[in-house]
């Protein structure tokens, strides 16, 4: 659990730099090296952020197959024969 906290916590981090960012260039920059370099930075924040929702998603189904057992899919399948 204290990894699924830590990914949300930084996502929501890099979510706010990102914006920062996003404000920054919005004022404007007299050189263009600077606006190359805060595009390449936008870049990778977004990258970041959709590894981190991956590993949200790997998370997640960790979970619910945890959750499910090996008896669960042996009753839906006698369920399914008629069979109880």
């Amino acid at each position: 659990m204290a990894e699924k906290e830590t990914l949300m916590l930084l996502s929501t981090q890099i979510e706010e730099r990102r914006k920062t960012l996003l404000e920054a260039m919005g004022r404007g920059t007299d050189k263009f090296e600077a606006y190359l370099s805060a595009v390449g930075e936008a870049k990778g924040y977004m990258i970041v952020q959709n590894l981190i929702a991956e590993m949200l998603a790997v998370h997640q189904k960790q979970d619910e197959d945890f959750e499910s057992t090996s008896t669960d899919s042996v009753v839906k399948i006698d369920s399914k024969r008629g069979k109880k």
